[in-house]
Order: structure tokens, then C-alpha cells, then sequence
């Protein structure tokens, strides 16, 4: 009898300790979502938390950087040091904590990523975003300085003629192709051997065997993938994304949620960090392919 009563106490107690451990996680998750919700909801607190960022602030620069009255300032800034997001060091100037710090770098990604989703919302909704990867999709807040350039009525070949020219004036090409286009073949082959540019593209296998399937585009092709200043790999994935990046320039072309590729648009930017994130992109891409052996 005595064992029994010890199980059912054992029972009752490891009950009572889960139901603990549940509301202490549930005030937890409460905590975090107060803080998120009070630095993203005002304006003026997420202006003190970007702005120190850049390092420690009296408030009269604080005042200054977010252009309100030391009232309006001291009132965000109570706030934001109860949520223990900022403290006032001993000579008076404001600074991030370590939480704040973390918090702050995860609000501007936040508030990047719905800048750019919002700028171009038809362009996001209209096409497959299959072939951006999740880890470079919580990256797209990079890309919200970018352009979106379309074909008007008056100018129906705008796309394409910005791409060449971003090509024309390229020192470096990085490039993922899933499509064939002759006139795009023929301007790599002058930047590889007139401007010695170095240029690295990933293919489909699709792709490469239409390259190599035809007559006025195999020998060629063959000969200028000799030059040591061109790479070409090889994907067996269906790719459903187009990227040229250039030593400055960056470029998008993604497909139609039909499943074909939308020539008629195209995102571009010379901002750094879409260069950058250009670059994890083909990075991505270049870890899954091969490179094409010279006698394939």
C-alpha cells in the first residue's frame, strides 16, 4: 500500500512540476513577444534602437538622431530600458544590451524583409520563389534597395537591353542560367575573350545540352571554354531562378508561377548587400553543381 501511495505521489508531483515548467515557458514566450512587439510597433523606439546601434548616446544626440523633445525621448527610452533592450551607462549615455543588440539586429532584418515584400508585392506573388532556398530567404530584407524594371508598351525590350548593358560593362560575371539564348551565349564569349572578364556560370543539364546540341553553337562553345578565365558547372536541378551578378551590379529574373521564365522582368541593384546576398546565392547553387569536363 505504502509503494502505491509513494507512485501516486511521484505521479502528482512530476504533474505539478510540467504544469510549472509549462507556465514558466508560456511567460517566457509571453516576455519575448512584449519585447518584439515594443520595438517593432513604435516608430520612435525602433529610431533609438537602430540609432545605437552605431555605438553609445547621450541623449541630446539621441535627441538629434531621432528628432524629438527630450520628453518624448526620455518616455521611449524608460520603456525600452524596462524591457532591458538599453541601459544608461555611468557617464549617462544609452546603449544596447546584449538582448537588445540580438533583438534589434532581428527587428531590421523584419522590418527590411516587409519593405522589400511590400515594394514589389505583385512581383513576389506572380512568381515561383522555389528556387530561392530558405536560408536566403530570411536574407531578402538585402534586397530592399533593389529596382524592378518592366517592359512597357513603349518599350517592350527594356528588360533585355538593361541585362545587356549590365553585361557590357561587367569585369566579373557570376551567372545561373536555366534557360538557352543564343545572343546571351555570344556576349559571354566576347566578355571571356575580348575583355578577359572572369566569368563562372552554373547551367542546367538541360541547358548545356542544348548549347552542345547545336551545330552553330557547339564548336564555339567547346573553344571558349578552354579560356582560363571562364567556368562553366553543371546542375542536375531544375533551377526556377535567374541571377547575373556582376562586380557591381545585380540582377534577378525568376519564373512565372506558370512554370515559364518571365522575360519581361527583372530585379536589379548595385546596393552591396544584394550583391552580396547575389553571391550566397550562386554560392548555393555552385556548391550542388560540377564543373563541365573540357571534352564532354
Amino acid at each position: 500500500m505504502a509503494t502505491i501511495v509513494g507512485v501516486e505521489d511521484t505521479i502528482v508531483g512530476t504533474k505539478r512540476a510540467i504544469a510549472m515548467n509549462t507556465s514558466d515557458g508560456e511567460k517566457k514566450q509571453q516576455n519575448i513577444q512584449n519585447r518584439i512587439r515594443l520595438a517593432v510597433c513604435s516608430e520612435l523606439r525602433r529610431k533609438i534602437l537602430v540609432a545605437l546601434r552605431e555605438g553609445k548616446k547621450a541623449l541630446s544626440e539621441l535627441r538629434k538622431t531621432v528628432d524629438v523633445s527630450s520628453t518624448t525621448a526620455i518616455h521611449a527610452l524608460r520603456d525600452l530600458e524596462k524591457a532591458n533592450l538599453i541601459y544608461q551607462d555611468e557617464a549617462r549615455k544609452y546603449a544596447l544590451t546584449t538582448i537588445g543588440e540580438i533583438v534589434t539586429l532581428k527587428m531590421v532584418d523584419f522590418v527590411d524583409a516587409v519593405d522589400v515584400l511590400q515594394k514589389h508585392e505583385e512581383f513576389w506573388l506572380d512568381h515561383d520563389l522555389s528556387g530561392i532556398p530558405p536560408h536566403m530567404m530570411e536574407k531578402i530584407g538585402w534586397l530592399k534597395d533593389s529596382v524592378l524594371i518592366s517592359d512597357t508598351s513603349t518599350d517592350l525590350f527594356k528588360t533585355h537591353t538593361t541585362y545587356l548593358q549590365i553585361l557590357e560593362n561587367a569585369n566579373e560575371v557570376k551567372g545561373i542560367y536555366p534557360f538557352f539564348h543564343l545572343e546571351y551565349l555570344e556576349m559571354i564569349e566576347d566578355l571571356v575573350r575580348r575583355k578577359k572578364s572572369d566569368v563562372e556560370l552554373i547551367v542546367t543539364n538541360d541547358v548545356l545540352d542544348s548549347i552542345v546540341g547545336m551545330v552553330e553553337t557547339e564548336v564555339a562553345f567547346k573553344k571558349f571554354l578552354q579560356e582560363p578565365n571562364f567556368t562553366l558547372f553543371a546542375i542536375e536541378e531544375d533551377i526556377k531562378i535567374a541571377l547575373t551578378l556582376t562586380d557591381n551590379v545585380f540582377y534577378l529574373g525568376m519564373f512565372a508561377g506558370s512554370g515559364i521564365y518571365d522575360y519581361s522582368k527583372a530585379m536589379i541593384s548595385d546596393d552591396k548587400k544584394a550583391i552580396s546576398w547575389g553571391r550566397e546565392l550562386h554560392e548555393h547553387y555552385r556548391q550542388l553543381s560540377k564543373v563541365v569536363d573540357l571534352w564532354f
